[in-house]
């Protein structure tokens, strides 16, 4: 019997998916750093709260709320995870969590979230849970 990609054998599967909320996401500041690991890239949304630190953003995995990013599929996966990890740092910890795909599709996928969720007390909410228009709002308004 054929195995389906993605999986590592008949019965688990190997998630290789991240969702991304802030600056990794398409147009933003840090996405160069991961863009030879993605394979593909589509809109999604899953649930917490979003917050804003002056730089990027932070999600607490609590609360049904929507966050707005998109999920990306990875390869190379122990190269992209160790880039990755790296770059989010002691703040932030990676796990699976449930997202909605543009078109209803729900998958499971890897999301860095607050490793403290008591950090967002020093972060300002999200209105709408989309960093990235969030962000664009403000730009607007500043000049």
């Amino acid at each position: 019997m054929a195995r389906k990609p993605g999986y590592s054998s008949a019965i688990h599967e190997v998630v290789d998916r991240l969702f991304v909320y802030g600056t990794l996401r398409s147009g933003q500041a840090a996405r160069s750093l991961m863009e030879e690991h993605i394979a593909a890239s589509r809109p999604a949304r899953t649930t917490g709260r979003l917050v804003a630190f002056p730089d990027y953003p932070g999600l607490v995995d609590e609360g049904d709320a929507p966050v707005h990013g998109e999920v990306v599929t990875l390869r190379d996966l122990p190269a992209a995870f160790a880039l990755l990890d790296a770059y989010e740092g002691g703040e932030y910890i990676r796990i699976l969590k449930r997202v909605v795909l543009d078109d209803g599709e729900e998958t499971w996928a890897w999301c860095y979230v607050l490793a403290d969720p008591r950090l967002a007390e020093d972060g300002e909410p999200v209105p709408g849970g989309d960093w990235a228009a969030w962000l664009g709002s403000l730009s607007w308004r500043s000049t």
